[in-house]
């Protein structure tokens, strides 16, 4: 999968699910987790404090990887394969 900018410079990474939404920097935390659940992991795996925080329907994924010191395009990819795991584990069940 290529990833890609989109109007606003920010990257898109497209993740191979039904809904087709691609992750973008500027989706907020409590978004991207509403729609891809298994990404908590990747923002336990990274010791942020984001999950059950009352600011992650604010913090942006840009606002994340800055707080946390965070290379932005390495959360989005991890978020991103996160996604793919998720995918094809629950095509083979």
């Amino acid at each position: 999968m290529r990833k890609r900018k989109d109007k606003s410079g920010s990257w898109l990474y497209p993740v191979p699910m039904m809904e087709q939404k691609q992750i973008s920097q500027t989706w907020t935390v409590s978004e991207l987790l509403q729609t891809y659940p298994e990404a908590r992991r990747v923002f336990l795996e990274k010791k942020t404090l984001c999950i059950g925080c009352y600011m992650s329907r604010f913090c942006n994924l840009n606002d994340v990887a800055r707080v946390y010191s965070l290379n932005t395009e390495q959360l989005l990819w991890e978020i991103q394969q996160a996604a793919i795991r998720n995918l094809n584990q629950n095509s083979k069940e």
